[in-house]
């Protein structure tokens, strides 16, 4: 089983219009309402892939029925607490015209020391019987900065961690000793506040942190220059792979558990980027959280050019 940890959940409604007239009606073209955050979106396709997929998250009691129903209609396996509020409300507004994307985003729920403890509860529940404990994203407010270096100590030794944020969540959740992460480029280089040049100087930045908290794979996306693998002694980089880009969102988050899907089956590490640059590929391609196709996200990692790096 993989458990999957989502600590702030967002509904996403993404409005289409041409253009935004500021201060007049707008007229919407296409809307859409989807259920996400890092954790929910990697567990979504894991449990599509048909790997026994746990979700534990927090649910606001103001719209507690709303975003079950997105669970229910994924068969999403869930344990969650329930707090005061409303899950957050992620607006995001295309202007088709001028191709520009515009994100409001809110702060999300409030969770004091009780309910943190309760979530802990719940975790340990699923991590003894789970092989990875997948998280990522946002933290909701209250909860301290080091939260995911707090998860990552405390279950370490039952299964393989594995986090994916940025910022001062990243940098405080390595101290915990993670298995795997999966910065996007930028995210790296703001953890090591330099930037990265080539990808040699890519994996010299990955073997540091390796170094420094034990860390097993460092998997870094790179939007349409692809993504590089590193461990202690290897290094892979992978090809983007073409295709029709309808909406960015959510293919850092489906590299990511492609990765972990070829883990969990012991593919070779390269066959893992492949299948995990597939799985970006299809999800770039959709609109929305997709579940995706096994068969045909192994169709289309045949494709993948995948090769290891001298350095």
């Amino acid at each position: 089983m993989i458990a999957a940890i989502t600590f702030n959940p967002a509904l996403d409604k993404t409005i289409r219009v041409k253009n935004i007239a500021y201060g007049e009606v707008n007229r919407v073209n296409q809307f859409r309402e989807d259920l996400g955050g890092k954790g929910i979106n990697m567990g979504r396709i894991l449990g599509g892939f048909g790997i026994q997929t746990k979700h534990i998250t927090v649910i606001g009691e103001e719209n507690e029925k709303t975003v079950l129903e997105f669970f229910k209609k994924d068969n999403m396996a869930l344990d969650y607490i329930k707090v005061p509020g409303h899950t957050r409300t992620n607006i995001v507004i295309v202007e088709t015209e001028k191709n520009i994307t515009t994100d409001i985003n809110e702060e999300g729920t409030t969770v004091d020391a009780t309910h943190i403890k309760k979530l802990f509860k719940l975790i340990d529940k699923v991590a003894e019987d789970s092989t990875y404990l997948v998280m990522g994203g946002s933290l909701a407010k209250g909860m301290p900065v080091e939260m995911y270096g707090l998860v990552a100590n405390k279950y370490k030794n039952q299964c393989k961690v594995v986090i994916d944020a940025d910022d001062e969540f990243l940098i405080e959740g390595l101290k915990g000793r993670p298995y795997l992460i999966k910065p996007n480029i930028h995210e790296l280089e703001n953890a090591l506040d330099r930037e990265l040049k080539s990808d040699n100087e890519v994996v010299k930045a990955a073997r540091e942190i390796i170094a420094k908290y034990g860390v097993t794979y460092v998997l870094v996306s790179m939007g349409k220059d692809g993504s590089i693998l590193v461990t202690e002694e290897q290094s892979f980089k992978g090809e983007a792979i073409e295709t029709t880009i309808v909406s960015t969102v959510g293919a850092g988050d489906s590299m990511l558990a492609g990765f972990v899907f070829g883990l969990e089956k012991e593919m070779s590490l390269r066959q893992c980027l492949a299948f995990g640059s597939a799985c970006a590929a299809l999800t770039i391609g959709v609109e929305g959280y997709p579940v995706l196709s096994l068969e045909k996200a192994m169709g289309v990692s045949r494709k993948a050019k995948v090769h290891e790096l001298d350095y």
